[in-house]
């Protein structure tokens, strides 16, 4: 149960007062274990507040005045955006272009062991169904329907998309981590995974295609792989990978890929010479973060009053975001999570959290 206090500390009030609906389950994502062990901090993979109880609230307080708030995106980041600000008591309304809530967090919990990763997305919906958010799925919002809302603030959650355009050549041939793990590119049978990302979607997909049968070499230019995925979380799969026989390649970057017959090759490089190694494959997967969705946010910032800046001193002292360069801006504009950088979920939801508990 420590982790479930981590996850929720006011678990045990929540049973007393007959509220178990309202508590916010541990996912089991070990990200309290790895931070301590990693960072020497005990964070909760999706309570920011968690280990930081100095700045950040774990009851979120009521708004001195409603507002009426737009948010653009229901992933991690938009739906926690949504929850604080819907028990603030602000009227709420999210377009989400998928037809359900949950963005990459609904690709890793397509995995067997993550699986209960979905809860982040659960608990936080039936939050928002509690505090009468008002969601608009199947809807890749524009202009016009967030101008439609007549808002008092706008946060763009809109995440990002793969980024495999980082060959010299045959960027076309190569496909992305995320099309192996939702199941829209079918796994090859020898298979080059290049990931410069360090994330879990490389080791993720690794492990399913492996798990076909085939044969799977992860490359990555790091001096070690998957830099991002801490001890806790990297012993499982390390247990599976290894098992399945992948083959594991450090401090070389794929550079191109060709036809060559019915196969690729895969031509690797180094940073460290002129050195360079090719691969017969029938399959390169890569995974190298993904870049901003953030169209939106620039089609709307002229029309802000802060033109889309975010006051960051501010930001990172808990001050309120006060910036109003634009005097006939209709609304005050912000983004959040992958739809300004790649991150992980921690962070995106962190991004909610702290910007939205002042709005």
């Amino acid at each position: 149960m420590t982790r479930a206090h981590m996850a929720d500390p006011h678990l045990v009030r929540k049973v007393i007062e007959g509220r178990e609906d309202d508590i916010r389950p541990c996912v089991g994502a070990n990200y309290c274990l790895d931070r301590i062990i990693q960072g020497g901090m005990a964070f909760c993979l999706h309570n920011a507040a968690t280990g930081r109880e100095e700045t950040m609230p774990h009851t979120i307080p009521a708004a001195p005045a409603q507002k009426r708030i737009t948010i653009v995106g229901a992933g991690p980041a938009g739906m926690e955006a949504a929850r604080v600000a819907a028990e603030r008591g602000h009227a709420v309304t999210v377009f989400e272009a998928a037809d359900q809530p949950g963005g990459q967090i609904r690709l890793t919990a397509l995995t067997e062991r993550r699986r209960e990763m979905i809860s982040i997305i659960a608990w936080r919906q039936a939050m928002c169904d509690k505090h009468g958010v008002t969601f608009h799925f199947n809807t890749f919002a524009d202009e016009s329907d967030v101008l439609s809302t007549n808002p008092d603030e706008v946060v763009i959650a809109t995440g990002g998309l793969p980024h495999t355009q980082v060959l010299t050549d045959g960027n076309d041939l190569v496909c992305s981590a995320w099309d192996i793990l939702s199941g829209d590119v079918k796994p090859g049978q020898n298979v080059l995974i290049f990931d410069d990302a360090g994330d879990h979607a490389a080791l993720q997909a690794a492990d399913l295609i492996a798990k076909t049968g085939a044969r799977v070499e992860i490359v990555t230019p790091d001096r070690a792989f998957s830099p991002e995925v801490m001890a806790m979380n990297l012993v499982p799969y390390m247990r599976s990978l290894q098992k399945l026989d992948t083959t594991f390649t450090v401090t070389w970057r794929l550079q191109s890929v060709a036809r060559d017959g019915n196969r690729l090759r895969a031509t690797l490089g180094s940073d460290y010479g002129d050195m360079t190694r090719d691969r017969l494959v029938d399959q390169v997967v890569v995974n190298h973060g993904t870049r901003p969705l953030d169209d939106l946010y620039f089609d709307l910032k002229p029309l802000s009053s802060n033109l889309g800046e975010v006051d960051y001193d501010a930001l990172t002292t808990g001050g309120l975001q006060d910036l109003r360069k634009n005097p006939d801006g209709r609304f005050r504009l912000f983004r959040i999570g992958d739809a300004v950088a790649a991150r992980n979920t921690h962070a995106a939801i962190y991004d909610a959290l702290r910007l939205v508990k002042d709005l």
